[in-house]
Order: structure tokens, then C-alpha cells, then sequence
């Protein structure tokens, strides 16, 4: 038996900088559609029996993010998920085209001036320490913004709460005809 396009498991994937807010977003819209959610983070923490901080400690960053692309090209297909994405996925152009295949993306689009508090609040990001901190992190998000913004859907999250920003992805997806 062949399959079809409309066959296809479509996931969506939530992409934007750490703190923007992707796991609590995820969860809201999970259950707004019925879905189930996973966390990319905690997906690859499970099939390593370590946390992200260790790998990224033990082994470094190009480490983590082999993992990362390992465990997005394993994802379960058996059913439409919504998966919140690490902050730095969309470094590989491997990772922008699977995902792309594998579903819709959503960029959270979160300001500095909203993002630097939550980080400094949350602690525990290996990015953030070491020589050059906070300002080598806003750096890295500058760098990424312009891939972020490939992605399909593109929410301002500005002073919003996660369930308007749930509500504004479902809205688009029905606008695109591609919720189900």
C-alpha cells in the first residue's frame, strides 16, 4: 500500500531563542489540539541518560547538537505531535529541511529586553556561562534570528501569554487548511 500526502504525519515544531517560552508554549497548544508533545531537550536527555548541561560539560557543544540532529531524524511517525525544539536547531540546514518535511515550524519570536530576564531568572544554560556571558548570548541570537525567520509560521510573542500564542499557531494552521 502506497502512501499519500495527506497519509503524512505533520508535527509542529517550535523553534525560537532559549526562554522564548517553546515548552510552555508546546504544552498549551498540545492540549488545545489534542496532541501529543514532546520536548527535543528531554527526548534527547532520555536516550542518553544525561542532561543537557553534562553534555554540553563532558563533550561540548558540537556534541549536543549531533544528538540534537540524531534524535529529530528519530522521531516518532506514528502520530502529529508539537515539538519544542533546543534553541539551536536551526543551526544545521539538515535540521531546517527535516523539520520543514516532517511538519510545520513556528518561530517564537521573543525580544531581548523580555528574554534576558526569564534566562537570568531560569539559570542552568550553558551558553550563558563562562567568558563574555549575557553578551555572547544575545550575539548568538542575533546570528540565529535570520534562520528562525525561515521558519513557515512567524508568532510576535511580545507581552503575550502562551495561550494567545497557542491560539494565533492554531489560527494559522486553519488558514493553511492544516489542522486536523
Amino acid at each position: 500500500m502506497s502512501s499519500t500526502a495527506s497519509d503524512k504525519i505533520c508535527h509542529i515544531f517550535l523553534v525560537g531563542f532559549m526562554g522564548a517560552g517553546k515548552t510552555t508554549v508546546g504544552q498549551v497548544l498540545a492540549a488545545e489540539l489534542g496532541w501529543e508533545f514532546l520536548d527535543l531537550d528531554r527526548f534527547i536527555e532520555q536516550r542518553l541518560g544525561r542532561t543537557i548541561p553534562e553534555i554540553f560539560a563532558e563533550e561540548g557543544e558540537g556534541a549536543f547538537r549531533d544528538a540534537e540532529s540524531a534524535a529529530l531524524q528519530s522521531l516518532p511517525g506514528d502520530r502529529p505531535r508539537v515539538i519544542a525544539t533546543g534553541g539551536g536547531i536551526v543551526g544545521r540546514a539538515d535540521n531546517r529541511r527535516l523539520m520543514e518535511e516532517l511538519g510545520r515550524v513556528a518561530f517564537l519570536d521573543v525580544p531581548w529586553e523580555e528574554l534576558l530576564p526569564r534566562l537570568k531568572a531560569e539559570g542552568g544554560r550553558p551558553l550563558a556561562t563562562g567568558e563574555g556571558g549575557w553578551d555572547l548570548v544575545r550575539q548568538r541570537l542575533e546570528a540565529r534570528l535570520p534562520l528562525y525567520r525561515e521558519a513557515q509560521l512567524h508568532v510576535d510573542c511580545a507581552g503575550r501569554t502562551p495561550e494567545d500564542i497557542a491560539r494565533e499557531i492554531i489560527l494559522n494552521l486553519h488558514a493553511c487548511g492544516e489542522h486536523r
